[in-house]
């Protein structure tokens, strides 16, 4: 047997575009101190969120670290280049990395995975 009352119930199809205007207008409300807390509480709940949410804003410029990113390898750390002479592919080396003629091509047990690091992060 139905009630009489009316339950309430979740839309069937519900307007996701109004529900996203809504959370953007809440953000746009929000003070620095309500963002803060709300950013924190991501943190604790689902870092990998909170990864991804701030990966969509840029860096400042004078937090970046000073001099040009270097190749390194991202399974192991070590310093990676370009080799000519061996078809342009990258391998792991050991010497000096400003100076031509003087790297040593090492066998480190795999392929190095490049990723571009600066010299702060070695």
């Amino acid at each position: 047997m139905a009630t009489i009352i009316p339950l309430p119930s979740r839309e069937a199809h519900p307007d996701r575009d109004a529900e996203a205007r809504r959370r953007m207008d809440r953000l746009n409300r929000a003070t620095t101190g309500e963002m803060q807390a709300a950013l924190a509480f991501l943190n604790m709940i689902d870092p990998e969120a909170f990864d991804i949410a701030f990966q969509a804003a840029p860096p400042h410029l004078d937090d970046l670290p000073d001099g040009d990113p270097a190749p390194a390898c991202g399974r192991c750390g070590g310093p990676v280049a370009l080799f000519p002479d061996r078809a342009l592919t990258w391998h792991h080396y050991r010497g000096a990395a400003s100076t031509s003629g003087d790297q040593e091509i090492i066998d480190r047990g795999h392929d190095p995975q490049v990723e571009w690091r600066h010299p702060d992060d070695f």
